[in-house]
């Protein structure tokens, strides 16, 4: 994939190839990092309880990423790490105009 898109699948898919997890396990990763994700910004925000770890907004997007990176390799996982990139942006696109059209509704 080009330079413009966040997610490289062709890295993906070899690194997926490579870390032997299956499909289960990598499903309790992406909870696991959504966790983290949720730890950071009650840390930014200073939420009871969470101050002390002190996060910033580079740990919230360091954790935003982790999960991207997670859910990518499930993508790859399902399609054998076979992925047809161009079917990938086809739905990608089509939940973002679900997205848009319920914003539009408000």
């Amino acid at each position: 994939m080009n330079n413009k898109t966040l997610v490289n699948f062709e890295e993906i898919q070899k690194l997926t190839e490579i870390d032997k997890k299956t499909i289960e396990q990598r499903a309790l990763k992406l909870t696991e990092e959504t966790g983290e994700v949720a730890q950071a910004i009650l840390s930014s925000i200073n939420a009871c309880g969470c101050g002390y770890k002190d996060k910033s907004k580079h740990d919230i997007t360091e954790e935003c990423l982790d999960v991207i990176i997670v859910a990518s390799s499930i993508i790859s996982q399902n399609y054998e790490n076979e992925v047809d990139v161009e079917l990938i942006k086809k739905i990608y696109n089509k939940k973002l105009e679900k997205w848009k059209e319920k914003c539009s509704q408000r």
